[in-house]
């Protein structure tokens, strides 16, 4: 179909030269010059020896009258406008001829954002192109897996179409499709994508490495269905305390921006939510703790924010920013039964402080 419209504009564009070079006037003929003048006569030479004076040239003659010019051609009858409408339609022509023959090119495999957009804009032209039923067989098969890359599929009511990495996934909700500590990755996923595209950053397995690293997914909704892939990242690992800790609270607020408050908070109130000594809490602004999978904790009067050894750390929990800051106190280690000396990661977002924390080894 495109060859045959590079044809046809190029066949309109033959015709419009011919056209144009039919209808130009002819040149008339010139006039007839007029006859030249009679030259006057030579003076006489003088004898050899001494030459004589140069006689006196004689008067030119009359010029004789140009001849009538020939008929001019008559102009071609099409004005500015139409012309310029008419060029402008060949170019639209041609361009998009030519566009819609070339392939977009794939990114550099460096540029991982843009080549993930790419991978999931593949996924989406296949099934324009061939149909749901071709696209999710092949996004299902192990060929369709390029390194980090994937493309997962999801329909309308968010039950997995294809997922090539883990197969077990496919025809069940993405709500089965979690990371580690069940974190609802799938459930997040699906929440997030639109037509023009979101990122999701979470941790989930690299079917290139085999480990659990830091994923940035690409999500796109499209005709009812969700195309997405991502790429992975080494995270900061737990030995990097504080840098683990940073993290495991921007993971919580990434999910609360997926998927709402409310499930946000009933994940960390669970056990699952528990990583060794992380976990989440969240707090409200009127300073009570609305999240945490202590129940103890949960609603406790402000005031009571006292640590083991007495000191009063409420107010300087309560004074986050969204920057994020430190805040250090003494309290009980859930992964070693004692009190421990904590330093917490505190972020107010959205009108809510998230925090987590890492405590002091024995020394």
């Amino acid at each position: 179909m495109v060859i045959a419209r590079i044809i046809m504009t190029t066949a309109l564009i033959v015709a419009l030269v011919m056209t144009a070079m039919a209808c130009q006037g002819e040149v008339g003929p010139a006039g007839e010059q007029g006859a030249a003048g009679a030259r006057g006569p030579a003076g006489q030479q003088g004898p050899s020896g001494e030459q004589g004076p140069q006689g006196e040239q004689g008067p030119a003659g009359e010029q004789g009258p140009a001849g009538p010019q020939g008929p001019s051609g008559e102009a071609m009858a099409v004005d500015e406008e139409t012309i310029s409408g008419f060029l402008e339609l060949i170019e639209f022509g041609l361009v998009e001829s030519i566009d819609a023959g070339m392939p977009e090119p794939a990114p550099a495999k460096y540029e991982v954002e843009e080549y993930t957009k790419y991978f999931v804009t593949q996924a989406i032209n296949m099934y324009m192109s061939e149909g749901l039923e071709a696209t999710v067989a092949h996004y299902n098969t192990p060929e369709s897996i390029d390194g980090q890359w994937y493309a997962f599929i999801l329909d309308e009511n968010d039950i997995m179409l294809a997922h090539a990495p883990n197969p077990s996934l496919v025809d069940r909700p993405a709500s089965v499709a979690v990371g580690p500590n069940n974190y609802p990755a799938g459930e997040a996923v699906v929440a997030v994508a639109d037509e023009d595209g979101e990122w999701f950053s979470y941790t989930y397995t690299n079917p290139g490495t085999g480990g659990v690293e830091a994923k940035h997914s690409w999500m796109v909704e499209h005709d009812g269905l969700t195309f997405g892939s991502g790429w992975y990242e080494p995270g900061p690992m737990k030995s990097d305390n504080p840098a683990y800790t940073q993290a495991f609270v921007e993971s919580a607020i990434n999910l609360y921006n997926a998927v709402g408050l409310e499930r946000t908070v009933a994940y960390y109130k669970s056990m699952e939510s528990v990583d060794g000594q992380w976990y989440v809490f969240i707090v409200n602004d009127e300073g009570y703790t609305i999240s945490h999978h202590n129940e103890m904790f949960l609603f406790r009067d402000p005031s009571l924010r006292i640590d083991t050894t007495g000191y009063f750390y409420g107010d300087d929990l309560l004074s986050a920013t969204e920057a994020g800051k430190w805040v250090d106190y003494v309290l009980l280690n859930p992964a070693t039964g004692d009190d421990r000396q904590k330093h917490t990661w505190a972020v107010l977002h959205d009108g809510f402080i998230f925090g987590s924390g890492w405590y002091e080894p024995v020394q």
